[in-house]
């Protein structure tokens, strides 16, 4: 039994930025133990891989297919909104609610993809997406306002020790997040609709002379991506409060997850919101939550003017993403 001095308490800290709650461990007395260090990378840890899912998506959009996508962050927010009024407000079993998210996200993906994507000018994508974004924000204010949601899930932990646990809810998503972006590696790998996606991606015209319908397949893939953007937004209202605003925070995050891991780079992307989730624990901990973006970002630039493809794609490798 450790002593009072030693002893673990939780408190909740509520950051200004978007209301997001993390479980931190604190010592009484003037020093940490190794329990609370551990419990803070294991907190850490659970939530970068759900950053990870969430930026896979992005990446896999902007790297990958080449389409740049601003209205990501939105259409993720608005994807927690519409899981918390299904469950919550309008009272519909998460059975039913779930499967209607995930086919709508798909067709608003196609739908982008064949309405507003189809000019593969940059400038273009971005300006449409963008104007989007702001439409996506402000409907959503308009219907569902602008007042906080969260789905209030009482919080259990699953002891590893006496003194280090880890929250169900935060083990779950990180558990689904992996086995999906697993799965979603898989599939493209393993099957025909994966394998046209990838031979799209890196060669459209020797694609196209082999008989794969490219327009098809980019707007099957670009739909693709929209479900993983549904699963991230159903994911993160779990743990986070939806708001407006919040899209723009998490598609920061993604930015800062995509290009630091080299864009397309799936895998490198989930390995890398697992770092920034750690990094970002521990800041807020020992630092505070206001030097938590100073220090990410500072560390971002370092990782451009050092290794500018990304941490995970070689200069000599930069084509192969997947």
């Amino acid at each position: 039994m450790l002593n009072e001095e030693m002893q673990v308490i939780f408190i909740f800290i509520e950051r200004k930025r978007h209301d997001e709650f993390f479980d931190i461990f604190i010592v009484q007395g003037d020093y940490m133990n190794l329990s609370a260090y551990i419990n803070i990378i294991f907190n850490g840890i659970c939530i970068g891989g759900l950053y990870g899912l969430t930026s896979s998506a992005w990446s896999f959009q902007c790297g990958a297919l080449k389409f740049a996508n601003f209205a990501y962050g939105a259409s993720l927010m608005a994807t927690m909104y519409l899981t918390y009024f299904g469950i919550r407000e309008w009272n519909i079993p998460a059975f039913i609610v779930m499967p209607l998210i995930l086919i709508f996200n798909f067709g608003l993906g196609m739908l982008m993809r064949k309405v507003l994507l189809k000019n593969e000018n940059r400038g273009t994508q971005i300006i449409t997406t963008m104007a989007l974004n702001l439409i996506i924000i402000n409907l959503v204010t308009f219907v569902f306002t602008g007042f906080p949601r969260d789905m209030a899930l009482l919080e259990k932990r699953l002891y590893i020790t006496e003194t280090i646990s880890i929250g169900a809810t935060q083990f779950t998503a990180f558990c689904l997040s992996a086995v999906i972006l697993i799965g979603f590696n898989t599939f493209l790998k393993k099957t025909w609709t994966g394998r046209a996606i990838r031979s799209v991606v890196q060669n459209r015209d020797a694609a196209t002379l082999m008989g794969i319908q490219s327009e098809k397949i980019l707007d099957q893939a670009f739909a693709l991506s929209y479900l993983l953007i549904g699963i991230s937004g159903m994911l993160l209202i779990t743990m986070f409060q939806a708001e407006p605003n919040y899209g723009n925070y998490i598609q920061t995050i993604a930015f800062v997850v995509c290009v630091s891991a080299g864009l397309g780079s799936l895998s490198g992307a989930f390995g890398t919101g697992i770092l920034v989730g750690v990094i970002s624990a521990l800041i807020q901990t020992l630092l505070g939550s206001q030097w938590n973006d100073i220090v990410l970002f500072g560390l971002f630039i370092v990782i451009l003017l050092v290794r500018p493809n990304g941490i995970f794609v070689s200069k000599k490798n930069v084509a192969k993403t997947f």
